[in-house]
């Protein structure tokens, strides 16, 4: 059995008001747990925003995540990396470009 660890996900997509309930069911239905989350809007554009989320996991099952949130016709993509480190970067980041 693999052991759980923190991984960051980046999810990039169109600001359509579903998308942050379609990214949770995801999760939800593979029994993923969501430790910390972000959205936030594109500065430069209102149309496009993403979401960044720190969980807790498998490796095997980011992958399938990764993999299942790609296939949402809203999402552009979605980047998976290890650990809580880059949630910090990532979330610090998008929140002075919304500032």
């Amino acid at each position: 059995m693999s052991i759980k660890k923190d991984y960051t996900i980046e999810v990039s997509a169109d600001n359509n008001f579903s998308i942050l309930n379609r990214i949770i069911n995801v999760l939800n239905r593979r029994r993923v747990r969501i430790k910390r989350m972000v959205a936030h809007e594109d500065e430069n554009d209102f149309r496009r925003g993403g979401a960044t989320l720190l969980l807790h996991t498998t490796p095997d099952m980011i992958e399938k995540v990764k993999h299942q949130l790609e296939k949402l016709i809203e999402v552009e993509c979605a980047t998976c990396y290890e650990g809580s480190e880059m949630y910090s970067e990532i979330s610090l980041k998008n929140s002075k470009q919304v500032a």
